[in-house]
């Protein structure tokens, strides 16, 4: 079982990674790369939501990038006015929650936006809520009826299992931090850089923006942070977490003093780096994609769009070893992708037999 793709480009990754090398620190350098380059990625840069943080590293005394580079501009713009419609939005949903005496835990979103040193540096999208089962109504109760309001509230009542933390755990050791005049529960530092690190490989490493988020958090880490708490877990799984903070700094330059990592020159495995680069040269991610069983049915009729919904959801090299629990090491990742691959032909097959059924019955009735 094959889905061959062209050569892979590592170019254009690798460009987007200089680009956002430090990005998020306070007084980046600023970049040293011709025009030209910028040009080339800026689709990319923009496609996935960096494009305010190559613009922080773009701006120049002379103005030169001002007027060259007005796409990456405007999104920095655009995204200032975002984020004061968010940070609404979320104190919103938490004055409405305390009065019905909920407790959320928000996770992404404004929780990782407010550490960078200008909140129009991260977009946003949907407001991720973890929360008890028994809490979900209530949640969604407490909140205006979907038609009403200008938000999107993804709510959680369980993460992958790799997180390996309970609700209670999490909760536990969560902190509030005042936004205007309402208090937003957001995990503890340890617990929210694990949840991001395995987020960013469950969606296959594709958004460079992730990476960023995670390099800023291991910079911001204080002497206080416990790294035994951030690692504890399964040995396979912590060893993901350190390739991926190890994978910040090899393609964004995070510093890594203060850290378990700090001192050692072990970098990730090769496959890990090649994948990373090729998804963001590519723009796109599987978290973008259809449900397989939903859309391949739609497509039978059409070869080449059939051709283009399995090929869309061939997992990557690093879904696919997350997904069948591989440890990172230098071995081939080709038999893992087409493990993952062959997980989704159960719910496929019993998703083709309902659409294929009723197109029987049709048959039938004009027989």
């Amino acid at each position: 079982m094959t889905l061959p793709e062209s050569q892979p480009d590592y170019s254009a990754g690798a460009l987007i990674g200089s680009i956002l090398n430090r990005a998020w620190r306070q007084t980046p350098d600023p970049v040293s790369n011709p025009a030209a380059e910028i040009s080339r990625i800026a689709p990319l840069l923009l496609r996935t939501g960096s494009a305010a943080l190559a613009w922080r590293r773009l701006q120049s005394p002379d103005d030169f990038n001002t007027r060259s580079f007005p796409n990456l501009r405007d999104a920095y713009r655009r995204q200032s006015i975002e984020a004061a419609v968010h940070e609404h939005n979320v104190h919103d949903i938490f004055t409405r929650a305390r009065a019905r005496d909920l407790e959320p835990i928000l996770f992404k979103g404004w929780a990782l936006a407010r550490l960078y040193p200008d909140d129009a540096l991260r977009p946003y999208g949907d407001i991720d809520l973890w929360l008890r089962p028994e809490d979900l109504e209530k949640l969604y109760a407490a909140l205006p009826p979907a038609f009403e309001r200008s938000y999107c509230v993804e709510s959680h009542t369980s993460f992958f299992p790799p997180y390996e933390r309970s609700f209670a755990d999490v909760l536990s050791r969560s902190k509030l931090v005042l936004l205007g005049d309402v208090q937003v529960r957001v995990p503890s530092d340890e617990d929210h850089l694990r949840f991001i690190c395995l987020h960013f490989l469950f969606h296959g490493g594709w958004r460079p923006l992730w990476l960023c988020d995670i390099a800023l958090c291991v910079e911001a880490a204080e002497a206080k942070f416990d790294w035994s708490r951030c690692l504890d877990g399964n040995r396979k799984h912590s060893e993901w977490i350190g390739c991926v903070i190890k994978l910040a700094r090899q393609l964004l330059g995070a510093d890594l003093s203060g850290t378990p990592f700090a001192g050692r020159d072990e970098e990730p495995p090769r496959w890990l780096t090649s994948a990373v680069l090729t998804q963001w040269g590519k723009g796109s991610g599987m978290s973008h994609a259809e449900n397989l069983a939903f859309s391949i049915p739609r497509r039978l009729r059409k070869p080449r769009a059939l051709l283009d919904a399995l090929r869309e959801h061939w997992r990557n090299p690093v879904q696919a070893s997350v997904e069948m629990g591989a440890w990172f090491d230098e071995s081939p990742r080709y038999p893992l992708q087409v493990g993952a691959a062959l997980r989704q032909v159960p719910r496929l097959a019993a998703k083709l037999g309902k659409e294929i059924r009723p197109s029987s019955k049709v048959v039938s009735s004009v027989r």
